[in-house]
């Protein structure tokens, strides 16, 4: 096939294929020439370098393209939140990240070394462990509001007054995204009586909201792959592993909380 590599490339450049299999029947279909899934496999990956790579999503409003989003998130990086967390390595304010993770009683599955594929028994019921949490951008401690219904706004007042109480005499910001019962008068309100400010992220920005690093990590950490028989051993699990932060974890929480965001201002797009 190297009298067509230059042609194929081009072809799978545009149209990466999903599987080896199709991509097998193309180059019989674009040369004539047929070889097997091995040497399929091997063609993409030795000749023409692809990589078996899952793709992203980026979200993005519905009434703006993805140039325009991308626009919106660096203004916000640049004029907004970046002059904050700047007061905040150097001292002179506490910001933190703000959002709510549901994590629902059932299995969450991961990848494991084994000899044969395993399986996790799924738990019965909907049960679910809700947690609002605020990240401190520096110092990783994380201020949290928990419950088993549901995460309103007197669950967000709450967690309000417990950052005030955990304030040191500094500027407070709190970044939360647009939710309507972090929106909402009674919660800004609040937030003002008690000398906080309320910075909202762009819409459908979630790659900017540092603690959403932090629901990744803890699925991964404590849920993926495990069996919990109890639903009091399900969010005692999850609270252990909020609970070590700062002493357990507090290595990957340096290397993870990094103060780099994700945009999408330069990325490739799979064409329709």
């Amino acid at each position: 096939m190297a009298e067509h590599h230059e042609s194929l490339e081009g072809y799978f450049s545009k149209h990466p294929p999903r599987s080896t299999r199709q991509a097998q029947a193309v180059i019989e279909r674009q040369t004539g020439i047929r070889r097997g899934l091995s040497q399929v496999r091997h063609f993409l990956k030795d000749r023409l370098g692809l990589c078996w790579r899952q793709t992203g999503a980026i979200p993005v409003p519905p009434k703006k393209t993805i140039q325009e989003h991308a626009q919106e998130q660096a203004a916000f990086l640049e004029k907004k939140l970046e002059p904050r967390l700047e007061q905040a390595r150097e001292g002179r304010r506490q910001v933190y990240f703000v959002d709510a993770a549901h994590f629902v009683f059932a299995p969450f599955l991961g990848c494991l070394w084994c000899v044969a594929r395993l399986f996790v028994r799924a738990a019965s019921g909907r049960k679910r462990y809700n947690v609002l949490g605020a990240l401190d951008a520096v110092t990783h401690r994380l201020v949290r509001v928990t419950n088993l219904g549901y995460i309103n706004a007197e669950s967000v007042c709450t967690l309000l007054r417990s950052v005030a109480k955990a304030g040191v005499g500094l500027p407070i910001t709190l970044v939360l995204d647009n939710a309507r019962y972090q929106k909402c008068a009674v919660v800004q309100e609040l937030a003002a009586s008690l000398k906080i400010e309320l910075l909202y992220l762009p819409s459908y920005s979630p790659n900017l909201n540092l603690i959403e690093r932090l629901w990744r990590f803890v699925r991964v950490e404590s849920l993926n792959s495990t069996y919990y028989e109890k639903f009091e051993d399900f969010h005692t699990a999850i609270d252990g592993c909020l609970d070590g932060l700062s002493t357990v974890y507090k290595a990957e929480m340096e290397t993870l909380m990094t103060h780099k965001f994700q945009t999408f201002e330069d990325v490739p797009l799979l064409a329709a």
